[in-house]
């Protein structure tokens, strides 16, 4: 009988490419959401429509604007070891607005395809919300 054994160094270095998975998918939502939340509120239109997102007008705009800077704030702080239980509730948060967002709202697709990109983002979302916990894991080889 053959039984498959993992050694620390294989599951160090899972735990690292989890939650490495996991800091840059939570960048790659955040940094766009500032930068689109700092465009449009420099140019005062307020005219955002993203319909996955639960709010409209100012409020989309600053809400948009708040989830870009909080997630990049609370992405480094985890990166740097610091306040690591907020980074596993923030990737929940996000991966809550997209499955509420995309799934259960009334938000509709242009097509198959954009669905598709929809579906695969909100697995994505779900993955580094799982891979996050991994953050509060201490390694014994850490100092």
């Amino acid at each position: 009988m053959c039984v498959f054994k993992l050694n620390d160094w294989t599951l160090s270095s899972m735990r690292l490419f989890l939650r490495m998975f996991s800091y840059l998918f939570q960048l790659a939502i955040a940094v766009p959401l500032a930068a689109i939340g700092v465009v449009t509120a420099a140019s005062g239109l307020n005219n955002l429509h993203l319909g996955m997102l639960p709010w409209e007008g100012a409020r989309l705009t600053y809400g948009v604007l708040a989830l870009g800077f909080v997630g990049i704030l609370i992405t480094v702080l985890a990166i740097f070891g610091r306040l690591k239980i907020l980074f596993p509730l923030w990737s929940g948060l996000i991966f809550f607005l997209m499955f509420r967002g995309f799934i259960l709202s009334s938000y509709s697709f242009a097509g198959p395809e954009q669905f598709r990109g929809a579906l695969w983002l909100t697995f994505g979302a779900l993955g580094a919300f799982l891979s996050s916990w991994t953050v509060l894991q201490s390694s014994r080889n850490a100092y």
